[in-house]
C-alpha cells in the first residue's frame, strides 16, 4: 500500500516536516523543549500547523494523481507496442509473402490459389489499415513506400 501511495505518504511527511520546523522556531523563541512544542495543540497554533499537514497532504495528492497517469500511460504505451509486436508486424510478412505468391505467373500459382492468396492478402491489408487508422500507428519510412510500390504493381498486374 505504501508503494502504490508513496506520493502522498511523502506529502504528509512534507507536512510533519513544516509542523516540526514550525516547533522548533517556537521552542527557540521561547526557550521551551521541542517536543512540548510539537505537541503543543491549543487554539491558532493548533490550526495554522493542521494547514501545513493539509497543505502537504494536497502536494501528495496532486503528484500521486500526475504520478497515476503517468503510470496509466505507460501501461497503455505497453499494451500498444505489444499489439504491434504480436500483431501488426505478422500481419506485415504474410502481406509480403502474398504480395511474393502474387507475382508468380499462372503456371507456376493455379487461378484457385491465386485467388485464395488475394483473398488472404486483401484481409491481412484491411487489419493493417484499420489498426493504422484507429490506433495511429507511424508508419516505416523506406519499408511503407516499397510497400506501397508494391500493392500499385499487385494492382496493376490484376487489371
Amino acid at each position: 500500500m505504501l508503494n502504490r501511495y508513496k506520493e502522498i505518504f511523502y506529502g504528509l511527511l512534507i507536512g510533519i516536516g513544516a509542523w516540526a520546523i514550525d516547533a522548533l522556531m517556537h521552542a527557540q523563541e521561547e526557550g521551551g523543549s521541542f517536543w512540548a512544542e510539537f505537541a503543543h495543540m491549543h487554539g491558532g497554533t493548533l490550526l495554522y500547523r493542521s494547514f501545513f499537514l493539509l497543505f502537504g497532504l494536497a502536494v501528495g495528492w496532486l503528484l500521486w494523481k500526475r504520478s497515476k497517469r503517468e503510470r496509466e500511460f505507460r501501461h497503455l504505451r505497453e499494451v500498444y507496442e505489444r499489439f504491434h509486436r504480436e500483431v501488426l508486424d505478422p500481419a506485415f510478412l504474410i502481406q509480403a509473402k502474398c504480395e511474393e505468391l502474387l507475382w508468380l505467373n499462372d503456371t507456376e500459382l493455379p487461378q484457385k490459389a491465386r485467388v485464395s492468396v488475394r483473398f488472404i492478402y486483401d484481409k491481412v491489408r484491411t487489419i493493417e489499415d484499420l489498426a493504422k487508422q484507429h490506433l495511429s500507428i507511424p508508419a516505416k519510412s523506406s519499408s511503407a513506400e516499397e510497400g506501397q510500390r508494391r500493392k500499385d504493381s499487385v494492382s496493376g498486374e490484376r487489371k
